[in-house]
């Protein structure tokens, strides 16, 4: 049986809103819980906690990716951190992903995860290419299509996921030969063994392989150096 938490709001300028609501082209957050305005979080046995539903509709892909809400950003719920972002759904049908694991583990019930009418964006570009991104539901739990990145209306919402970070973040020191998991600026996060650190960078020896496409990843042989000026949170993983 899945386990339901509720928790958080949406806030639009910094005004607490419904689940539900149309999005305005105002500033997109999720904050401090306001009673009547909770929004009910599905969580996974991995503790992955993913909204049980849209929590707005309208927005477009490029919209959430301008807010960080993608790829992932840093929020406070209730004195609590957590990494915000969009589900990974797959670049293609019958492609193993974190949407479909989900379904695998708490079935497809609509009752639960409210997808009838209504499809939600994922993180990744359809293998069509980078003006389409890939969106589930609306048919089924495990239907998967493809909507321009700009495109909006009221059957494409955004279903956001949380990662439980802690309450501050571990200090390097405390992590050095053990695994951990980095999360930086723009959505960017790394997973490896903790092997070296300054008071300028970290150096990890990184579980798969990372691009260093921004200035402030670099690599050196195996290893994966980080600026920490970049990081926003540093946890054990």
């Amino acid at each position: 049986m899945a386990t339901i938490e509720k928790f958080g709001s949406l806030y639009f300028d910094g005004q607490p809103k419904e689940v539900g609501v149309s999005y305005n082209n105002e500033a997109i957050s999720l904050g401090n819980t306001v009673p009547g305005k909770e929004i009910s979080w599905v969580k996974l046995q991995s503790g992955l906690l993913i909204a049980d539903r849209c929590v707005c509709d309208d927005i477009s892909w490029e919209q959430m990716g301008w807010k960080s809400l993608v790829f992932g950003t840093l929020i406070t719920i209730d004195g609590k951190a957590y990494w915000c972002r969009c589900l990974k759904v797959g670049t293609g049908k019958d492609e193993p992903n974190e949407w479909d694991a989900a379904l695998d583990e708490t079935g497809e019930d609509n009752d639960l995860w409210h997808w009838k009418g209504i499809y939600f964006w994922g993180q990744e570009a359809a293998k069509y290419g980078s003006l389409y991104h890939a969106v589930r539901g609306y048919t089924s739990a495990r239907d998967w299509r493809h909507h321009h990145t700009t495109g909006r209306g009221a059957i494409v919402g955004f279903r956001p996921a949380l990662e439980y970070l802690g309450i501050e973040p571990c200090s390097p020191d405390a992590l050095l030969s053990k695994k951990a998991k980095v999360y930086c600026q723009g959505g960017v996060t790394i997973e490896g063994s903790l092997v070296d650190f300054s008071d300028y960078d970290i150096v990890l020896k990184a579980d798969s392989p990372v691009r260093a496409s921004r200035p402030w990843i670099s690599k050196k042989g195996r290893n994966i150096i980080v600026s920490r000026e970049n990081i926003t949170w540093i946890k054990e993983a």
